[in-house]
């Protein structure tokens, strides 16, 4: 991979990857029943670690089912904290403003909230694969920092991961794991980069 990652070459390599098709028929369909989707996020956090290592997009193959489900864990971790307890708060003040006639607000409102978890959340899993140290998902202002630090590159990922879930909402499973397949290819290699001065 070239020094800065641009997410429209990151988007091609990642669609010509060997065997796309079975690996994402493999990810989408775990990731539609809970405690199984374990397994996709395992198979997420394998990837980000990858590519952290290599630099190199190559998805990993579909084995070791037991260290995919203990990987699983350490990504549904970070994935609670920084990505479905802010869409969690965030849906339930957007009700109340649903009850005082501002739905339109609530909408604008839950749109942000859901490019500012992913960004914070892809951060957060850059930040806790360098030592896999639960400590350090409380380091909260670093992990903003990060997501500002780079959030600009990750606009436009953010929003193509919006546009999955948006379009892809009745077959869930494929627009959970193929959108963070997606965002979590462009920020960690962009992570990658910039940690390695380039």
């Amino acid at each position: 991979m070239k020094e800065k990652p641009i997410f429209e070459e990151v988007f091609a390599q990642l669609i010509h990857q060997p065997k796309l098709g079975l690996k994402l028929l493999i990810g989408a369909g775990v990731s539609f029943i809970p405690v199984v989707n374990l397994f996709a996020f395992g198979y997420l956090y394998r990837f980000a670690a990858q590519l952290r290592r290599t630099g190199q997009i190559r998805l990993p193959e579909w084995t070791d089912w037991a260290g995919l489900f203990s990987d699983g864990l350490k990504f549904a971790v970070v994935w609670l904290v920084y990505w479905l307890l802010p869409l969690v708060v965030a849906g339930l003040l957007s009700s109340l403003f649903c009850v005082v006639g501002m739905g339109a607000l609530a909408y604008l409102f839950m749109v942000s909230v859901f490019l500012v978890a992913t960004v914070l959340f892809c951060s957060a899993l850059y930040r806790f694969q360098m030592r896999s140290d639960y400590k350090d998902l409380l380091d909260v202002v670093l992990i903003v920092r990060m997501s500002f630090m780079k959030g600009a590159e990750f606009i436009l990922p953010a929003l193509v991961f919006l546009g999955i879930c948006a379009f892809s909402l009745p077959v869930y499973g494929f627009a959970f794991f193929a959108g963070f397949l997606l965002l979590i290819t462009q920020t960690s290699l962009c992570y990658r980069s910039l940690e390695s001065g380039k």
